[in-house]
Parts: structure tokens; C-alpha cells; sequence
């Protein structure tokens, strides 16, 4: 596998979870497998929003779906999506602390 190919898959995968509502569905698959209308319920979308939006995690491999009677649950494929998003945010929330930093230096002068 060449350096230019993981580039790309990285560039698909910050791509996939580029929206908010799958970063969302992505954090709520943390608690455990789910179906479309447990998401929906959750996040107060309509269902076919939830589906559309499961499809493309599906796709990038994000997430899977299991069949169990007639509900397909889907669920996280990999912990590390977790640890990644919880890393985003620690990322966001320090550049949000040093934002605030310096506009409360600039409020003193």
C-alpha cells in the first residue's frame, strides 16, 4: 500500500465524517448497537435523514449492519472511530481555551 493511498483513505474518511449529523450518529453508536429508529429518537431527526446518513458511514466501512429479525442494527466497526472523535474534540475545546485567552487579553489592553 503506497503513502498516496493512505492519504486518500484518510482524505475519505475526514471527508465521510465531515457532517455533523454522522459525527452525531457516530456518538451515539458509542452506547452499543442501534437501529434507524432508535438513532431518530435520539437525535430528533426523521428516519430517512438517520438512513441516508448511515448509508455513507456504511460505505466508508464506519459502521456495519447486522440483521436481527426485521430490524438492522448498526454499530461502530472500529473503537478507534471513538478515540478519534474524542481526540477531535479535545483539539477543538484547547483552540477554543486559547480563542478565549486571547480575546480576554485583548478586552484588558
Amino acid at each position: 500500500m503506497t503513502h498516496e493511498t493512505i492519504f486518500d483513505m484518510q482524505a475519505e474518511l475526514c471527508q465521510t465524517m465531515s457532517h455533523a449529523t454522522r459525527i452525531r450518529i457516530v456518538h451515539t453508536l458509542r452506547e452499543g448497537p442501534q437501529n434507524v429508529g432508535d438513532l431518530a429518537k435520539k437525535l430528533e431527526l426523521p428516519s430517512a435523514k438517520i438512513s441516508q446518513h448511515l448509508a455513507i458511514l456504511k460505505t466508508t466501512g464506519i459502521v456495519a449492519a447486522q440483521r436481527q429479525g426485521a430490524e438492522v442494527y448498526y454499530s461502530l466497526t472500529n473503537p478507534k472511530i471513538e478515540r478519534i472523535c474524542d481526540l477531535m474534540r479535545e483539539v477543538l475545546s484547547e483552540q477554543a481555551a486559547q480563542r478565549s485567552e486571547l480575546m480576554h487579553a485583548l478586552q484588558e489592553r
